[in-house]
């Protein structure tokens, strides 16, 4: 599977969507522990609504379809987590400018703009305990796995491994920005909620494209 459809990435989306409805107890529990207990909720309410805009609606470019997805994030979610999750899918907006396609590159491309859009946004790095912490390992690890693969399930498997393998890593660190890092010590030993969503992410879209 050499290139990723509209519809093909649309429904990836969706996937991820449910899923991450279906973990908002997960997430809701664990940012009960480290944070202010509003993450699982928070994504639940804004991927319930990115759902039901991707089931009713067209996009005629990967651009069209990216921006709707984080604007709508952004718009349902507000706060910190829908800047940042928003800017997930619109931070690399120019890698995918009037393509209705995307191959291994342009989709390394596209999340490796957005990561460096959230860093600059939240002022955070990979080892703050935040998102990046999932985000920043799915895209080395999809970077390593081009060098032998441009197939898109080969791709979309490493960056579901390197964010599962961050997120895991998470619970290790000092969180250093956000809410939490007022827990400090209090909050080693637990993954951060915004990792543990991107993993989740990946995730799902790795088991769409193997489903098709």
């Amino acid at each position: 599977m050499k290139h990723l459809s509209i519809d093909q990435f649309r429904d990836a989306l969706i996937c991820a969507a449910d899923d991450i409805i279906a973990s908002e107890p997960k997430l809701t529990e664990i940012d009960t522990i480290i944070g202010d207990g509003d993450h699982g909720t928070t994504m639940k309410s804004g991927f319930t609504a990115l759902k039901a805009m991707l089931k009713s609606s067209g996009y005629e470019s990967m651009f069209d379809l990216l921006r709707s997805t984080g604007v709508q994030l952004l718009r349902v979610m507000g706060g910190a987590s829908g800047v940042i999750f928003g800017t997930l899918f619109i931070g690399g907006h120019e890698a995918v400018r009037n393509k209705t396609e995307m191959d291994a590159d342009c989709f390394i491309d596209f999340f490796d703009m957005s990561c460096e859009a959230i860093m600059k946004r939240g002022k955070a790095r990979p080892g703050d305990k935040t998102m990046l912490d999932a985000l920043y390992p799915a895209i080395e690890a999809m970077k390593e796995r081009r060098k032998a693969s441009g197939d898109m399930r080969d791709i979309m498997d490493a960056a579901a491994e390197g964010a599962k393998a961050g997120a895991q890593s998470s619970a290790d660190m000092l969180p250093k920005v956000g809410r939490s890092k007022n827990f400090r010590e209090r909050g080693i030993g637990y993954p951060d909620p915004g990792a543990v969503s991107v993993s989740i992410i990946f995730s799902s879209m790795a088991e769409y494209l193997h489903s098709i």
